[in-house]
């Protein structure tokens, strides 16, 4: 699994967390191109943007039909071109306040994906962009959501800077908020970029991508646990862990995976290779796979030894690093 990071993060103050620091942030690309590109989703509020849209001309929404045969406007997904500061001035902190929630990790609208610019028309733009959100995966072709935020953040793990420059590559700049900061990626150098979209995947960017779902799922429930430092949760590690799952100790299983993610959070990443953890699930799940799956044989690793387990784990992991 890649580790590169092409996408720009910032850990921001909490002071900085409000809706108009976003608004500022993207007054000032306005500012820099005169001209600003915003990516809504309404499929889980249908009409929300319905007042919105009103207020700007049709030439300037981008409607990003997904589903084959969908025609002009029946979709949820489109862009909206700002090229008018009062427009911006109008509309603009609405958009950012929407963009602001996508900070909260229980939020799962997602309302307003993120927003940049770009040196394409509407219509090539539209074009372009419609082509990367397919791909053909190892058995049949899929609808590709790389440029949800959710789904983002991993994409430079998965993919290498050429091709993560193809996804991208239709901005200047892209901005993008998650639970765990501010993310950009700007357009600089020019002969990296790969024009051609991506349009097939292979079998462990597949299973890395089938892998975000779950990451994202423990990542939200590992903040529910009292036993595992919010403050060092990334989900870029949290996948990692569950490919290693999934391809070194063959856990398949859906619940079985997310079992797996909370308890390198809260045991540590090698925990799998703690003596006590082997023999207990070599007694049950070793033995007796038909009676005990993964999940119902960490079931007998009692919660009170955990603090000693974390700590055996703690100093090999410190052993091995060093």
């Amino acid at each position: 699994m890649m580790g590169e990071n092409f996408l720009q993060h910032s850990m921001m103050p909490l002071e900085l967390h409000s809706a108009e620091w976003i608004y500022q942030k993207m007054q000032t690309v306005f500012q820099h191109r005169q001209r600003l590109i915003v990516l809504l989703d309404q499929t889980l509020v249908p009409h929300i943007f319905d007042d919105l849209k009103n207020s700007l001309r049709a030439h300037h929404i981008i409607y990003v039909p997904l589903a084959k045969g969908n025609g002009y406007k029946d979709t949820n997904l489109f862009f909206i071109e700002i090229i008018d500061e009062k427009i911006l001035k109008d509309i603009g902190l609405q958009l950012a306040e929407h963009l602001f929630g996508n900070f909260d990790r229980a939020n799962h609208e997602y309302l307003v994906h993120g927003f940049g610019t770009s040196d394409y028309d509407n219509d090539e733009l539209n074009q372009k962009f419609k082509a990367s959100l397919v791909v053909q995966d190892v058995e049949s072709k899929i609808l590709f959501r790389w440029y949800d935020p959710r789904v983002m953040i991993y994409l430079d793990q998965i993919f290498n800077e050429p091709q993560m420059n193809s996804l991208l590559g239709n901005f200047t700049q892209w901005h993008f908020i998650h639970p765990t900061g501010y993310f950009h990626w700007e357009n600089i150098e020019q002969n990296k970029l790969q024009r051609k979209a991506i349009n097939k995947i292979n079998a462990q960017q597949s299973l890395q991508l089938d892998l975000i779902e779950i990451s994202n799922i423990v990542f939200s429930k590992a903040h529910e646990l009292e036993q595992i430092d919010h403050k060092h949760l990334k989900p870029q590690k949290i996948v990692k862990n569950l490919y290693q799952a999934h391809e070194q100790y063959h856990i398949k299983g859906y619940m079985d995976l997310v079992s797996y993610g909370i308890y390198a959070e809260v045991l540590g990443q090698s925990f799998m290779q703690h003596p006590y953890i082997q023999k207990i699930l070599q007694q049950y799940w070793g033995t007796e796979p038909e009676k005990y799956d993964f999940t119902d044989a960490m079931e007998f690793v009692a919660e009170e030894y955990w603090i000693s387990l974390k700590q055996d784990l703690s100093q090999f992991e410190g052993n091995y690093h060093g």
